[in-house]
């Protein structure tokens, strides 16, 4: 997608989603999260918690979820490269609600390096021109459909006009590529084999979601200049381009499937590539003006296990087919100022289906899992039980593929709380996943939430508890000595609390104090001040 000003082109991405209908309900992010016009930024700061909204039959018209299948995602930056910029409204190469400054200052002075504010948070195929953007059909929905080259379901693309309850909403992110152009020493270098990592957009769910499928818009973007030495300014070979990509690698490392996208959209291992030659700002052929600016990657995957937090490492990467690297001087541009500040806008979304959320049954069951020396705990507890026969447990390295390590029999009839425990001995793998699957005495069963284990020393973590709290949430950090800013935000994302905690220990408990905020749902964030590394982050309700 591309805006031109004066005797330059700048493009950039933005979105798009896509759809119809299936015969599946599934759990969409909508325009519905936002009334009136959306949030703008640019912005570091978490967006979300984000409600999915209830798709029956895929028709695009929502409604909200049972609380069975209720299911959200804030969206966090972390691990950010490049820190303490100095350009006009940012300070970090990753933001969310960003784009390409179109505007000079007030006295045309061409060294301003600015970005615009953009919408955090928009349709799925939210545009400033009116061509360029993705298809419905370059998108798909539930995770339980066929994987297409394209030809996906399930997901609207629109405009700002489009009506609120018919099209699905998405994250605006901006890679900012003049980072690249300034560097020290001169530009870095700019080709289709050399990327630079910008850091990590952080997807955290409320739940364990199995095969969730995200979607992404409008990965590339390009500036365009004409020379001082140019003759016709409407002859298009007299233009000079830089063309570049977002990419993005997903962590954890579980099997990827693409599911549908453009031609552009490749998946390769854990990467979401765009294999365009001169990648650009539109996801179709685009009609008119002195450009056809396609180039941009657009589609869905499914990531193929069951997750609670996605990792996307952003990277930028330019073109062999570029003329100049990542932008360019005044000195060269002919005719008026050049637009200073360029960039690659792009969003996300996600979905999933009500039997991808591993749930809890009705009688209530609640597994816990502990480390102790090697071996785990298991504690589970019943609220009632109905002709309950057994539990059987199950176990996994994967998040995925379970199987059966134990059988414990059930009470049978109660309307009591009742508390279980077992042990699994002799923990062998870096990490564990236990579930529960209660059965009863006809054959119909149900599973348990699920509980995660890690060695001790494996990774640096942080739990929080009790949630809900009443007058103070903990903190019980493990193997993640350092320095630490705990903030806390409400819906409006204004940061209500904040303080900070010296880890010196391998595993140390932090208290912050509920003071006088009112009873609601808070994102609580530790950031590490040494690295800006969001190591947590997640949603608490205070009672």
């Amino acid at each position: 997608m591309s805006t031109r000003n004066k005797l330059y082109t700048l493009l950039f991405c933005f979105i798009a989603g896509s759809s119809i209908s299936q015969a599946q309900t599934t759990l969409e992010m909508t325009t519905r999260n936002f009334v009136g016009a959306p949030p703008i930024g640019p912005t570091t700061s978490a967006i979300g918690p984000i409600s999915f909204e209830r798709d029956q039959n895929n028709n695009n018209q929502f409604s909200t979820p049972t609380p069975a299948q209720a299911v959200s995602a804030t969206f966090t930056l972390a691990n950010q490269t490049y820190t303490g910029l100095t350009y006009n409204n940012i300070s970090t190469g990753l933001v969310f609600g960003a784009s390409p400054t179109t505007a000079l200052d007030l006295f045309n002075f061409p060294a301003v390096q600015q970005v615009d504010p953009n919408d955090t948070y928009n349709l799925l195929g939210s545009f400033s021109a009116a061509v360029g953007g993705p298809s419905n059909d370059m998108f798909t929905s539930n995770p339980a459909s066929a994987p297409t080259v394209q030809g996906g379901t399930g997901v609207v693309c629109g405009n700002y006009a489009s009506p609120q309850n018919g099209s699905n909403g998405a994250v605006g992110v901006f890679t900012a590529a003049q980072v690249l152009f300034d560097q020290p020493g001169g530009p870095a270098v700019h080709n289709s084999t050399t990327r630079y990592y910008y850091g990590n957009v952080v997807i955290t769910f409320n739940r364990f979601v199995t095969n969730p499928v995200i979607h992404i818009a409008g990965l590339g973007g390009s500036y365009r200049y004409f020379p001082t030495t140019g003759t016709n300014v409407n002859d298009p070979s007299q233009w000079r381009g830089s063309f570049f990509s977002t990419e993005l690698e997903v962590q954890p490392g579980l099997p990827l499937t693409r599911m549908s996208g453009n031609q552009f959209f490749s998946v390769s291992g854990s990467n979401i590539l765009n294999n365009a030659t001169t990648p650009n700002g539109a996801s179709v052929n685009t009609v008119g003006g002195l450009f056809n600016d396609i180039g941009a990657a657009s589609g869905s995957f499914r990531i193929d296990g069951t997750v609670k937090t996605i990792v996307l490492r952003v990277y930028l990467r330019g073109s062999n087919s570029s003329q100049f690297p990542w932008s360019t001087v005044q000195a060269n541009v002919a005719g008026g100022n050049r637009n200073p500040f360029t960039g690659d806008i792009w969003w996300i979304s996600a979905s999933t289906e009500p039997a991808s959320l591993v749930t809890l049954p009705s009688t209530g069951v609640n597994l816990n899992a502990v480390l102790n020396g090697n071996d785990v705990l298991l504690k589970w507890k019943t609220l009632s039980e109905v002709n309950s026969d057994h539990f059987e447990i199950e176990r996994s390295t994967d998040g995925r593929n379970f199987s059966v390590i134990a059988i414990k029999n059930a009470a049978g009839n109660s309307a009591t709380e009742l508390n279980y425990d077992d042990v699994d001995a002799n923990m062998t793998a870096s990490v564990y996943y236990y579930r529960l699957k209660l059965v009863d005495t006809d054959g119909r069963f149900s599973y348990s939430n699920i509980a995660m284990v890690r060695k001790a020393g494996s990774i640096k973590s942080v739990r929080m508890f009790p949630n809900p709290a009443a007058s103070q949430v903990n903190l019980e950090f493990s193997n993640a000595k350092g320095n630490y800013v705990i903030s806390m935000y409400n819906q409006a994302g204004q940061e209500v609390i904040t303080q900070r905690a010296a880890i010196t220990y391998g595993v140390q408990y932090v208290t912050v104090n509920r003071n006088s905020l009112a009873t609601g749902s808070y994102i609580v964030r530790v950031r590490n001040i040494d690295n800006s590394e969001v190591l947590f982050s997640d949603k608490v309700v205070l009672q």
